[in-house]
């Protein structure tokens, strides 16, 4: 009873007592482990003490001696990855020696679903997904562990906002699950929580984030916080993908959560862990511009065709005996380098686990540069006798520079780099690409925390209870200078900017779980409570017509100089009660119930506070005794669920009126305050339905088969809708629309399958995804945008449609294009045709009808390939600056132009669906001529790696060692095809440079 009261206190009070010691008598196990398959010594094999966070691990030969207490009823338990884990009862032996079985079955997996709960895949209710480090690893060299996800996970879609590797990528778990925006910038955010050891992290990609200070767009600075993280610390990634699986977390669970979890260390002598990776980066898919010649013929004809005579058309054409490839000169074939080190180990009380990592990675835009140091620290140790402390925690240091290269590859190719006296070409405010690379910076630093403290208390046999305090903290400063030299810069007798922005959040849980069995009757319970704190602001300052250049400081302008200081501050916070209900009879029928009540400060009114819930169940349908074994079908196993989970990304004052002081306004002299959102206290939760029936099977003993359909129906979708001017706004946020995302998900992986003395791994996954709009509440059941945003919302159809105007092609008598009209019937009238927004009419659909992955590794005694393909079918995309480089003609006093304007309409009778060029042409952004179909297969990634053998590491003092070689980005197919000497979706797609990545590794363990 003390000690059950010293327990209890000690859990309340979070005062933790160490130096002291539980004695028992102990006696050592020792053994050795070798594979079924050729009687292969194990290396790094896990041997644990149940129940007891003690244990050992065998060392090159297989070898293990473990520590355990004088007790017969002790069991071990031996992992390893790739082999079935055994759990033998040790009896009075003192010697054991175990044969691992090859794990062709990975039901037994254990898989990590929140709140330190882990669950086998047997026995899983929800849709949880979970890829091992190695998984990711083996396919990607990407700079982030989200990026490494796609072709990964069915259901899954990733897009680059830029195709820049250090900008966050939109992950889209079973379709986009918030509104379009429709250009007001603000609506919920469709990411998904990201979970990292405990701690949630920050929305990069939440529109919402800089919406106080009024910031401009590039002044806001997104963070992607898995490039925060190093890859090679990840032990797993789960993602939580319907209500069962994801209830537990509420709010912000309706987009999918993915939980990271990190490495921790295993008992044993220390080990280190040394890896180095040189990367090798070449542009590919380079977007083809005019040569000198090409443009002088084209500009001469666009102004000759506008009525300029041939003394103005020379000068503004400029000079014919010069050609400078500014895309050349911009781009770069890179080098980056990759470098960790770890170390872990322990004792039978405490094991731990640290690691460095660094990255300088050179992209093969130039000026596009960044820079990676994090560290992590593992440490967990018994206290007492049931008592754990345990430590996750990481430090990082983020530079970056950033050039705007791929805007100055369509400079004119007429203008020369230098002028007669070898200076930079001056180019009236726009300002040459080489000097701007030369004299002007743009670039941010981060430094960033992730750190979280859990105490585990066994109070019983069956009662547990566990604490967590977690901090997610990132401080950036982004510094921008254009020198009076070139450009802005030479506008403004010099520029100067700097913002400073941090990120402070915390959240603390405490929470019970029991656990018992009956007979057949098993049963768990989890009870706990959360508080959650999100604290931002941020400060820019910026100051022209600077005294020097020398020093780059603020504060140093000349007394006629324009300046300005803005800043923003905001805070949320969330209070929340969670519990979580499994049961199962005889391993065979098992049930799910979770609920959580959330308190949000985001929403005003009554509106703060919701209550979420989930209800699952699953049969195993083959453990029946009607069921009759055979070879076909092993094991099969039915689940559905139900739920329902929030959604509270949006702006953190959407619901509240602000007011903003800002030194243009003053009254007497006096600064006020002036009105700056509108106020919505019946703004509420974007909810979300969520029903998921799945079916599991084994095939054949090998194949591992998934099938899942869900449909997740969005109650109150978030928007901000323009409102009438005469209201004192420009917009506001209101619940809006309801709509549905349904789809079906399609697994199949098998483990090692025997082909002679290869081993085959497969994986192939595809899901489909299908929306609809059903219902919307604002004022009409149609809302469109205006002239250069494809979005658009009608009842009945799909809120990922593209509206536009439907490109006709050209006329052949006069070359002016033409558009169709709603009647079938074709136009020249550009502005009839815009005077009526009816006209806009679907031209496509920006969400993929379906996109998967297949992955494969082939193993041969020591050699390892791997291969991935990923796809995608049916997204489309506006390419805006497809637009800018082929339509905007007018632009040619300024700019190159696509190489795609050779294949123009020039005289009557040209076939061809470029017009004529001429200022008279309309500049139609949003025509579906600048549609582009985004479907492709692509090999993702190539590697080779070659694993020493175990008597030639012995030999040089090593534990392992192993080299490879890996190609990324090897290839992509479209299906609109490549034209030699054109440009297409694959050089249009991103706006960063493409590149095609060679890496050399080489691993050591010691």
């Amino acid at each position: 009873m003390k000690q059950f009261k010293f327990k209890c206190l000690l859990f309340f009070s979070l005062t933790f007592f160490a130096g002291l010691n539980a004695f028992a008598q102990h006696r050592t196990i020792k053994g050795k482990v070798i594979s079924k398959d050729g009687g292969e010594e194990l290396v790094g094999v896990n041997v644990i003490v149940k129940d007891l966070y003690r244990g050992s691990i065998t060392d090159i030969k297989g070898n293990y001696t473990v520590k355990i207490p004088n007790d017969p009823n002790v069991t071990l338990v031996f992992t390893f990855i790739g082999m079935k884990t055994q759990e033998v009862l040790v009896g009075d032996k003192t010697t054991i020696d175990i044969v691992l079985l090859p794990e062709n079955n990975v039901l037994g997996e254990a898989l990590v679903v929140g709140y330190g709960s882990v669950k086998s895949r047997e026995s899983l209710v929800g849709s949880v997904v979970q890829v091992k480090s190695a998984e990711l690893l083996k396919y990607s060299n990407a700079l982030s562990v989200d990026q490494m996800l796609e072709g990964q996970v069915a259901g899954v879609y990733l897009e680059s906002e830029d195709g820049n590797p250090t900008t966050p990528v939109k992950v889209r778990i079973r379709g986009n699950n918030s509104l379009p925006d429709l250009g007001t910038n603000i609506t919920a955010s469709s990411e998904p929580l990201y979970i990292l050891d405990g701690v949630p992290l920050i929305d990069a990609l939440n529109p919402n984030i800089d919406q106080v200070s009024g910031a401009t767009a590039d002044e806001q600075i997104k963070i992607n916080p898995m490039a925060l993280v190093n890859p090679e610390d990840i032990e797993s990634v789960s993602i939580l993908k319907d209500a069962s699986a994801a209830a537990i977390y509420g709010a912000n669970a309706a987009n999918g959560v993915i939980i990271i979890t990190t490495k921790k260390g295993v008992k044993g002598k220390t080990r280190v862990s040394l890896s180095h990776k040189t990367l090798i980066s070449n542009p590919i898919n380079k977007v083809q511009y005019l040569n000198t010649d090409q443009f002088v013929e084209l500009s001469t004809e666009f102004y000759r065709n506008s009525g300029y005579n041939d003394e103005d058309i020379a000068d503004l054409v400029g000079r014919t005996d010069v050609y400078t490839d500014w895309g050349e000169l911009s781009l770069q074939n890179a080098m980056s380098h990759h470098t960790n080190v770890s170390l872990s180990g322990g004792s039978d009380k405490t094991t731990y686990r640290l690691s460095f990592g660094y990255k300088d990675n050179e992209t093969t835009s130039k000026g596009n540069d960044s820079e990676a140091i994090t560290s992590r620290l593992s440490l967990n140790t018994e206290l007492v006798k049931g008592v754990r402390l345990s430590y996750n925690g990481g430090i990082s240091t983020f530079k970056s520079d950033k050039y705007a290269g791929f805007a100055t590859y369509a400079f004119k190719p007429n203008i020369p780099v230098y002028d007669d006296e070898g200076n930079y070409t001056k180019m009236d405010s726009y300002a040459n690409p080489l000097a701007d690379l030369e004299q002007n910076i743009n670039q941010s630093e981060k430094f960033y925390t992730n750190n979280s403290l859990k105490l585990d208390v066994n109070i019983t046999k069956n009662f547990k209870s566990s604490s967590l305090f977690g901090i997610d903290y990132t401080n950036t400063k982004q510094f921008t200078f254009y020198s009076k030299e070139n450009g802005k810069g030479a506008d403004d007798g010099g520029y100067l900017k700097e913002k400073r922005s941090v990120d402070n959040n915390w959240v603390s849980y405490s929470q019970f779980e029991y656990k018992g069995a009956y007979k057949k009757h098993n049963l768990g319970a989890t009870a706990g409570i959360q508080l959650k704190h999100d604290e931002s602001n941020s400060t820019t300052a910026d100051e022209n017509n600077l005294i020097t250049e020398k020093i780059l400081l603020l504060g140093q302008s000349k007394e006629d100089a324009d300046s300005e200081v803005k800043s923003s501050e905001s805070e949320n916070a969330m209070r929340s009660y969670y519990g979580r209900l499994n049961y199962d009879f005889g391993k065979k029928y098992f049930m799910s119930i979770n609920y959580r009540a959330d308190a949000s400060s985001y929403f005003g009114g009554d509106q703060q506070v919701e209550n979420f819930a989930s209800i699952g169940g699953a049969w195993i349908i083959s453990k029946e005794n009607f069921w009759v074994e055979n070879e076909l079908i092993s094991f099969l196993k039915l689940k559905t669920s139900y739920g329902k989970l929030g959604n509270a990304k949006v702006g953190t004052y959407s619901a509240k009126g602000l007011y903003s002081y800002n030194t243009s306004s003053n009254y007497n002299g006096k600064l006020v305050a002036t009105p700056y959102s509108a106020p919505n206290e019946a703004l509420g939760w974007q909810t979300s339905y969520k029903l998921n029936l799945g079916l599991t099977a084994k095939l054949l003993g090998r194949f591992n088969l998934g099938i899942e359909y869900y449909n997740n129906k969005t109650k109150d979708g978030i928007l901000s809708l323009h409102v009438p001017p005469e209201t004192g706004w420009n917009s506001i946020s209101v619940n809006t629309a309801d709509f549905t995302n349904y789809g079906v998900e399609f697994t199949l992986d098998a483990n090692n399958i025997k082909l002679g003395e290869i081993k085959w791994k497969p994986n192939f996954n595809i899901g489909f995804n299908r929306n609809r709009l059903d219902r919307l509440t604002s004022y009409a059941e149609r809302l469109t945008t205006g002239q250069f945003s494809g979005a658009g919302l009608r009842v009945g159809e799909s809120t990922s449609l593209v509206y536009g105007y439907k490109y006709a092609g050209v006329n052949p008598d006069n070359g002016n294009p033409i558009w169709y009209m709603q009647d079938g019937t074709v136009t020249e009238d550009y502005s009839t045709l815009k005077s009526d927004t009816n006209e806009r009419v679907v031209i496509g659909k920006s969400n993929p009808d379906f996109n998967g992955g297949f992955s494969n590794s082939f193993s041969y005694k020591g050699f390892n390939f791997n291969f991935m393909i990923a796809y995608e079918y049916g997204a489309e995309k506006f390419i805006s600056y497809a637009a800018r480089d082929m339509e905007k003609v007018k632009t040619l006093y300024l700019y190159n132009k696509s190489v795609n304007l050779m294949d123009r309409w020039q005289e009557p009778g040209d076939i061809t669906d470029i017009p004529r060029l001429a200022q008279d042409i309309p500049y139609v952004f949003n025509s579906s001529r600048y549609l582009y179909d985004q479907s492709n297969v692509s090999l993702r990634s190539i590697s080779l790696n070659y694993n020493l053998s175990r008597e030639l590491c012995k030999s040089i003092k090593l534990a392992n060692a192993s080299i490879g070689i890996s190609i990324s980005n090897v290839y992509t197919w479209y299906k609109e095809g490549t034209q030699a000497d054109r440009n297409g979706m694959a050089e249009y797609r991103y706006t960063f440079p493409q590149s095609r990545t060679f890496a050399f590794q080489l691993k050591l363990g010691i």
